[in-house]
């Protein structure tokens, strides 16, 4: 920033105002006007000041002598006096802009920069055309912090003169100055292009690169200011976090120790060298650091929460919980800290804290992989098996992956021995017939399966598992054991003829005929659905589909229980076995897709009702509900067409009108 632009100035008033000032100066005082002027341009300004102050003891009146010496003192530092001399010339040519401009600089250089930006903006309001007083404006504005103001002197000024350098240096310095750090970028680059070899701004250029997070340009240009000012820390301490941010660790280090050379008690600055050494492993030293800059910033939670961070990577689970609930407790808001408390609590198998800070981060990330696939751990570990089960295939949905689906596999075994421990052995053959579709190798799932025919009396099918059983685990005493027992017992037909089914009034079933068996099942299950026992018919219907597998219609009423009683996962995997042996069952796919909506999962949903009108092109509801599932998804043009659709083939006139008020919202 030029501050004796006063100079160049004055040169100018001189030239604007001379043929006033000779028209009153008498011959004697321009002689000793013109003598002072040979001294001036010798660098004898005593001499020079000394004749002008005899010009106007004979000349007064002349405001071309007081602007003179006051020039005159400005250059030999002696700016009282030369402010003196320009109020004495500004009382004899109060119009005078460029006295006001010369005053300005003055009082700039001096540090007065009220009055000077008022001496300004005098000069402004005479003589607004001279463009380059909205540099002077521009400047005083940007030492002032008035940064608005600035800008738009400066841009008055570069409407005029575009090229001139150091306006647009000092425009780029306010850009960054005021945290318009891409702006700044923009114009320095500019300078820099035109200007290089004159370009000066090299600091704050790498600066504003960095502030803009272009971290590589800023380490450019940042090395360039370092070369002019070796031993500036605030740069140092810049290039070694713009290393940090490229992940050039070693470089960042170097800078880090020699910023701290210059300057050890830069405590602010501890908290990022503490983050590069916890990413070096250098633990120890990151923890020394973190605690010194806890101790000047006692609330900053973002430094506990990394030093809970770095105890958790040494396995200190206890210093790391304590840190975490420090960070938590100063900001309950931050998600990246509920993350690492739930793995910390995970980690010290307390379940009940992991799964609550699982929840807290799982509704601000509702689709993090990692964070549902540790909170279905967590279930499977608490023994929550149906929803660390549910939780397995959604993930598993999007995301295949095998470590996932051996949990999915082992939750499922768990799940069905807890049923069949619970006596519960309808439930727990389909839970190990999915654990046998997971993983056919499993011996596990078929030792459960058979031990669980072999309650409910299918003795042949209880057989043939055991043995598949001891095929896959020839070495398992239980296995053989369990085998053995059942094909040497001379009471196997006893046991086969054993299966009892109580109903309301304790009436016992035999499974001897196995088709009196189904048929008394499938009337129980119907009993049970008519009195809204729904479990009790679940209980019932799942049995009887022992005796038939391929049973569709039992296997339908079984989804729809389960789908009635709000368990979806169930209802959707029988859904799945109906369409497994029928692929054009409607009545699947369309409940499937309903099950699947309530899921809020609108896009299978919308591919299983795309599947029934494939299959049954005038299923109305099909139509309806592929309205809805669009409308969800915020997609009125598809919600309007489906909803056309279905009132073509609808004739209850009340749906009509529900169809009709639909459309009439979504058309506005």
């Amino acid at each position: 920033m030029n501050k004796k632009l006063y100079v160049s100035l004055l040169g100018i008033a001189l030239l604007l105002s001379g043929i006033q000032a000779e028209a009153k100066m008498t011959k004697e005082a321009h002689a000793l006007y013109q003598q002072a002027c040979s001294f001036e341009y010798k660098g004898d300004y005593n001499r020079a000041i000394g004749i002008i102050q005899q010009a106007i003891n004979m000349n007064g009146d002349d405001a071309m002598l007081y602007t003179k010496i006051a020039g005159l003192y400005a250059d030999t530092g002696k700016y009282e006096e030369a402010l003196g001399a320009y109020k004495k010339a500004v009382k004899l040519r109060p119009n005078d802009a460029f006295i006001y401009i010369s005053i300005g600089n003055i009082l700039q250089t001096m540090g007065d920069y009220e009055n000077a930006y008022n001496s300004f903006a005098q000069a402004q309001q005479i003589y607004p055309e001279y463009k380059y007083n909205y540099l002077n404006l521009g400047n005083i504005e940007y030492i002032r912090k008035n940064y608005k103001n600035a800008i738009e002197n400066y841009t008055t000024f570069l409407s005029a003169y575009p090229e001139h350098m150091e306006a647009n240096e000092n425009l780029a310095n306010v850009y960054y100055a005021s945290g318009q750090s891409e702006k700044a970028c923009d114009i320095y680059a500019d300078v820099y292009k035109k200007y290089p070899t004159a370009f000066k701004e090299y600091k704050n250029y790498g600066m504003a690169l960095y502030d803009s997070k272009q971290y590589y340009a800023s380490i450019d240009i940042l090395t360039k200011a370092l070369q002019e000012n070796n031993d500036n820390e605030a740069i140092m301490a810049k290039l070694a976090l713009a290393y940090q941010n490229t992940g050039n660790n070693e470089k960042s280090l170097e800078f880090f120790q020699k910023t701290f050379e210059l300057n050890p008690n830069l405590t602010v600055l501890k908290f990022d060298y503490a983050n590069l050494l916890g990413n070096m492993g250098k633990n120890e030293e990151a923890i020394n650091l973190y605690k010194e800059y806890i101790e000047a910033f006692p609330n900053d939670a973002n430094a506990y929460k990394n030093l809970g961070i770095v105890y958790r990577n040494i396995n200190e689970n206890s210093l790391a919980l304590f840190n975490l609930e420090k960070a938590y407790s100063k900001d309950p808001s931050d998600i990246e800290t509920k993350k690492e408390l739930a793995l910390c609590y995970h980690n010290k198998q307390d379940y009940i804290n992991a799964l609550k800070f699982y929840n807290m981060a799982l509704k601000a990330e509702p689709d993090n992989y990692e964070l549902l696939a540790n909170k279905a751990l967590t279930m499977h570990a608490m023994n929550n098996y149906v929803t660390a089960i549910e939780l397995y295939k959604q993930i598993l949905d999007k995301h295949p992956n095998d470590r996932l689906k051996q949990n999915l596999e082992a939750a499922t075994v768990a799940y069905a021995y807890d049923l069949l421990n619970k006596q519960d052995y309808g439930q727990s053959i389909l839970y190990f017939e999915d654990a046998i579709e997971l993983n056919d190798k499993e011996p596990s799932a078929y030792y459960g399966f058979a031990k669980a025919n072999e309650k409910m009396g299918c003795i042949e099918i209880a057989i043939e598992n055991y043995k598949k059983a001891v095929e896959l685990a020839p070495k398992n005493v239980d296995y053989k054991a369990a085998l053995t027992t059942l094909t040497t017992s001379s009471e196997i037909e006893k046991a086969k003829a054993a299966i009892t089914t109580p109903d309301k009034n304790n009436k016992q079933i035999s499974s001897k005929d196995e088709v009196t068996g189904y048929d008394e099942l499938i009337k129980i299950g119907d009993e049970a659905y008519k009195k809204q026992n729904y479990n009790d018919a679940i209980d019932a219907y799942t049995k009887a589909v022992v005796y038939k597998p391929n049973d569709k219609n039992t296997m339908l009423k079984i989804a729809n229980l389960y789908k009635i009683t709000g368990n979806n996962t169930k209802a959707i995997s029988f859904y799945d076995k109906l369409i497994s042996l029928d692929k054009d069952c409607t009545d699947a796919y369309f409940n499937k897709g309903l099950v699947l909506a309530t899921q809020k999962n609108y896009d299978d949903a919308i591919k299983c009702f795309e599947r029934v009108i494939q299959l049954s092109p005038n299923y109305p509801y099909a139509y309806y509900s592929l309205g809805m599932a669009y409308e969800q998804k915020q997609d009125t043009s598809k919600a309007l067409e489906y909803y056309y659709l279905y009132s073509g083939l609808e004739q209850n006139e009340q749906m009509l009108n529900t169809v009709k008020a639909k459309i009439k919202a979504l058309e506005g």
